[in-house]
């Protein structure tokens, strides 16, 4: 077949090469050298420099670039602000300082902590502390007083026991212009009297802590504590009865929850009521891994590491290194004792190797690190005392520890501290039934308990009650205590309890007077972990009158236990009398010859 043969216009093309289209050339934009050579003024190479970088050339303003302009320096300084707080405003401070603005800006940081913390705070300089990441506060100082009284502290002429009329906490205080306000007088009332300097606060920052309501402090270091504590007019209102619950702290959102605190060099006079001596407070070293301002006593006791001393007392609350609990031997004993309960103490109990002041040996035993596991708790605090003055024991309440006039208490406890992220197991089947089976029958009656209590057939038990006993988290606290060189008096007024008769008053001092060198009690202390919640003192959480309570029962232990013993053994001495004479009138018929014989005895 023939090929057809190519177009007239393709044979041409292919002839002539095509020649290049010259198109004009567009003039080069300038550069930001050129621009800013060409602008004249300052206002003209600002805004060279601003809009150069963000658009890479020179016109007006759109609405988009606005938009754009607005959402990247808003969203990044804000992901900047919650995500590193405490960088963001040391590059504040460090601006700040930096162009002369120091004064003012202590100044505005003073007042929002004197409004948040309701203290006046005031201090010298703030710095960043770049290598670690927190920002310093130096030459700190702290005050919550009136004014009139702390010139009182500075001159030497502080009242040992302020007269304090009744219902009016500030009567006789001279009070200054903002002191007079309500909002200035509440705070008075309710917050603790002190007048403290600091040497330097390091803290780190979180704003989502704040968010959270936990506080925008995340951890602090403070070093350099010197100052007064006034708690004169504590517990003042003598016609009303002591309500734990009702000066318990309540809840403030936004209160300090902090992750970490180190505490160093701390030395402080704290001023007690009733005219009690002043003393001193100090503090080598503290670690806590919490610091709760809802749980401050309570996370006190749970705290990491504290060295320190208590009026000339050395105290310390650490993690054990041994196993070993004080129910069965603490420091305080000899290593050459036997760690058996039942040789160190000789009363008749159904669990020996239980605990004797408390009651709950049953449930919870001589918690060792495995079973302390199993019952829910995550680890040990050890706190330990010595040579505590009897007058701070009298604060504990009225009792057998108020009857000591003299002496000294070595004091040594194991607390228990309750793994709060562990969630308990749900029920087996078995157990189920059990619960089902438990509320429905009804309970065992026992007839002559005593106890007065009304007894009726048909009573179960409610399920909000079986649900409230697994759910309710126990404080546990096993104490060893040692009273040393002590004397008794018997009081004027003999007080009323439930655990102690008025008969026992006198053997119990007799029984302190003859055992006068050392005095050894040991109990296990069980609370729920609800009353700790609101307290900062050991009287808002009732826990020094549980303490008064175990040393009272401990004490009462050991009078019967003595009384027994004494019974005992004048009935085994008039046993052995008897005895005796016996077989001296024995030997007496059998060597003058009147004895009878065999035969005779037979007969009868």
């Amino acid at each position: 077949m023939r090929r057809s043969s190519p177009l007239p216009y393709s044979r041409a093309l292919l002839r002539h090469s095509i020649r290049p289209i010259h198109l004009p050339q567009l003039p080069k934009p300038p550069n930001k050298y050129e621009l800013l050579i060409q602008a004249r003024g300052f206002i003209q190479r600002l805004k060279i420099r601003v809009k150069y970088p963000l658009m890479k050339q020179m016109r007006p303003f759109t609405l988009n670039d606005i938009t754009a302009l607005f959402s990247w320096v808003f969203l990044g300084h804000t992901v900047w602000l919650v995500v590193g707080t405490t960088s963001f405003l040391s590059f504040g401070l460090w601006a700040a300082n930096s162009l002369q603005f120091q004064e003012w800006v202590t100044h505005k940081m003073g007042h929002y902590l004197t409004l948040s913390s309701e203290a006046v705070v005031v201090f010298e300089s703030a710095t960043p502390n770049w290598k670690d990441g927190k920002i310093r506060l130096n030459n700190v100082h702290v005050v919550c007083m009136p004014r009139s009284e702390q010139r009182k502290f500075q001159q030497g002429l502080q009242e040992k026991e302020p007269a304090i009329v009744q219902g009016d906490l500030l009567h006789g205080i001279e009070l200054d212009q903002d002191e007079l306000t309500p909002k200035a007088q509440k705070r008075l009332k309710r917050m603790p009297w002190f007048d403290l300097t600091i040497d330097s606060v390091e803290v780190e920052l979180s704003l989502m802590r704040l968010m959270e309501g936990k506080g925008i402090v995340k951890s602090a270091d403070v070093v350099g504590i010197r100052g007064i504590i006034d708690n004169r007019r504590a517990g003042w209102n003598k016609s009303a009865v002591w309500d734990a619950e009702a000066v318990r702290k309540s809840h403030i959102p936004g209160g300090f929850e902090m992750d970490r605190l180190v505490l160093e060099d701390m030395s402080v006079v704290v001023y007690m009521p009733k005219g009690f001596r002043p003393f001193p407070f100090s503090i080598i070293q503290a670690q806590f891994s919490r610091l709760r301002r809802q749980w401050l006593f309570y996370d006190t006791l749970c705290a990491d590491k504290i060295i320190g001393s208590f009026d000339t007392s050395l105290f310390s609350v650490h993690t054990p290194q041994l196993e070993k609990s004080v129910l069965e031997y603490s420091d305080l004993e000899a290593k050459g004792s036997s760690p058996n309960l039942a040789s160190y103490y000789p009363f008749k109990k159904s669990n020996p190797q239980g605990v004797f002041v408390g009651g709950e040996n049953q449930q919870f035993g001589v918690l060792i690190d495995e079973s302390m596991r199993e019952q829910g708790y995550q680890r040990k605090s050890r706190l330990r005392i010595e040579g505590v003055s009897m007058d701070h024991v009298h604060r504990l309440g009225p009792g057998p520890p108020q009857w000591i006039t003299s002496g000294t208490m070595d004091f040594c406890a194991d607390i228990y501290i309750p793994d709060e992220k562990r969630k308990d197991k749900p029920p087996t089947v078995a157990q189920a039934i059990f619960q089902v089976f438990k509320q429905s029958l009804p309970q065992s009656i026992i007839i002559g308990t005593g106890t007065g209590q009304e007894i009726t057939l048909g009573d179960t038990i409610p399920a909000s009650a079986i649900i409230e006993e697994q759910d309710d988290k126990k404080f546990v606290m096993d104490i060893d205590v040692r009273f040393k060189n002590i004397k008794g008096v018997v009081p004027l007024k003999i007080p009323e309890f439930s655990y102690l008769n008025s008969a026992m008053v006198r053997p119990v001092i007799a029984y302190i007077n003859h055992n006068r060198t050392i005095l050894p009690i040991k109990g296990r202390i069980v609370m729920s972990l609800e009353t700790f919640n609101g307290a900062w003192t050991i009287h808002d959480s009732t826990l020094g009158n549980r303490l008064n309570e175990c040393i009272t029962t401990g004490l009462v232990n050991l009078v019967s236990d003595q009384q027994e013993r004494n019974k005992r053994l004048k009935q085994i001495g008039f046993w052995s009398f008897r005895e005796m004479i016996r077989n001296i009138v024995s030997l007496h018929d059998t060597l003058h010859g009147s004895a009878r014989g065999f035969w005779t005895y037979l007969g009868q």
